[in-house]
């Protein structure tokens, strides 16, 4: 079992106490939480929406090559929330503890890894493009818009990583209205972008990826003059704007658990769609686009979640940095109690009327009914989200990356790779779809009694 050893902070608290110290746990929780979600939703509903116009500007084969592309931005987006949820991590505890100058240092340095990786990415996607979905066994059919959606997303990776980081800078300080008002005005801009290049210039799945390469741009010119302007606990130095290790290996070891998390769903993308290739038949394009339609709007339901994650974390962070300990625990039970009620509410609505949803993307009866028979399968274990989302970020609040590691490596690497093989083998097309149930509830019943004892192990070591 991990040991836990309480952290003292290495300088002495501000005298006056900020509310995230002091105020009613609950009560601020969904004030934290709120914008978070709110902003969430507007970004996520571009997602959702770009998924519409394609599939009725262009068609149900093009939302199958889109979502093909898909895991491989998921895993580029995966890189840049490593950086930038690690890095908050840090600076989170470093302005709890009243060390300020630290925190700015962290940021800058952590800009600088960004822009590298960022480009380094960028550049390996677009130049292997084809090799890349060559290795997936991609139909012939929905590769030219698999290449289309891919290319221009993947051009800007430098800008699209730095723009996560400087957003989560301004969530680690608590600054969730800032950071709403980041994520609205790329979402809105992204929509209009979308129908105007869509509908009016008639440019198909490239236009829906420049509007989304534009908007990203746009938020990254915004993130930075929201980060110039205002009186900010948090800044940057060009001094700073260099690799520094140290802080690039606890910000990785930190940010690890969240990149294997969205890897993991990117990865699980790659597997249910090489799959539907192998047992699919003359059904794997329709299967593929209904599984794409499916996942557009399931990140959609599960963006509350990420944010009550967001705002967790951000809580308990910075509770721990200023050593009250009892405030994390009480806050990790009203997240997953409010995680939990959520999630069941959706998992219903999913499972008996999903097809209302899924008319939004397509006349097409053959997509519609494909997806909501896919929908009533996979939602049956969405009750357990909560629990999968909250506990492993716990450990990544307070410093501890080892255990929320191995619980969020869990799900998708080690259970699903095995499971899905099994059940796909034995069951064709429906094994696929009830692998995910299956290993949502295992997970959660692994994660939730090792959050547990961990618990217990800590509260026998600290002193409330």
């Amino acid at each position: 079992m991990t040991s836990i050893a309480v952290e003292k902070p290495n300088q002495a608290q501000p005298n006056t106490v900020p509310p995230i110290l002091t105020a009613p746990v609950a009560p601020l929780f969904i004030r934290m939480a709120m914008p978070i979600i709110f902003g969430l939703m507007i970004n996520g509903l571009f997602n959702f929406v770009d998924a519409i116009f394609i599939s009725q500007a262009v068609g149900t084969y093009a939302i199958g090559g889109v979502s093909a592309a898909f895991p491989i931005q998921m895993i580029m987006i995966s890189m840049s929330a490593m950086l930038g949820s690690g890095m908050a991590s840090i600076i989170s505890r470093r302005l709890g503890a009243d060390l300020d100058e630290d925190a700015s240092q962290v940021f800058s340095a952590s800009m600088m890894l960004a822009a590298l990786l960022g480009l380094i990415f960028s550049l390996l996607i677009v130049f292997f493009r084809y090799e890349i979905f060559a290795l997936l066994q991609l139909p012939a059919a929905l590769l030219p818009h698999a290449i289309a959606y891919l290319t221009p997303i993947a051009a800007i990776g430098l800008i699209s990583f730095c723009h996560g980081s400087m957003s989560e800078c301004l969530r680690a300080q608590g600054l969730n209205g800032q950071v709403f008002k980041l994520m609205a005005s790329m979402a809105i801009l992204n929509i209009i972008l979308d129908a105007l290049f869509l509908f009016v210039f008639n440019w198909g799945v490239p236009g829906a990826a420049w509007a989304t390469a534009i908007s990203i741009t746009s938020a990254f010119f915004y993130a930075f003059y929201l980060l110039r302007t205002g009186n900010h606990r948090v800044r940057f130095t060009l001094s700073q704007f260099k690799l520094i290790p140290d802080i690039h290996k606890e910000a990785l070891a930190l940010g690890l658990p969240v990149f294997l998390s969205y890897t993991g769903f990117a990865m699980m993308l790659m597997m249910v769609n090489i799959a539907l290739v192998k047992v699919g038949g003359d059904q794997a394009e329709l299967l593929i686009s209904a599984h794409g339609i499916l996942n557009r709007t399931f990140m959609l339901i599960f963006l509350p979640v990420l944010g009550m994650m967001i705002a967790f974390q951000t809580f308990a962070g910075f509770n721990y940095g200023a050593m009250r300990y009892k405030r994390v625990f009480e806050v990790l039970k009203v997240a997953l109690v409010i995680s939990s009620i959520y999630s069941l509410i959706w998992s219903l609505i999913m499972i008996f009327f999903s097809e209302f949803l899924f008319q939004l993307f397509s006349a097409d009866n053959a997509l519609i009914n494909s997806a909501s028979d896919i929908a009533s399968i996979v939602f049956i274990g969405f009750t357990t989200t909560g629990i999968a989302m909250i506990c492993p970020a716990l450990f990544q609040a307070i410093g501890y990356a080892k255990p929320a590691i191995i619980l969020n490596a869990l799900h998708n690497y080690v259970l699903l790779l095995p499971t899905l093989i099994i059940f796909s083998s034995i069951f064709s097309v429906n094994g696929i779809w009830w692998t995910f149930p299956l290993i949502d509830v295992m997970s959660a019943l692994i994660i939730a009694i090792y959050t547990w004892r961990i618990i217990q192990k800590f509260n026998s070591k600290a002193s409330f």
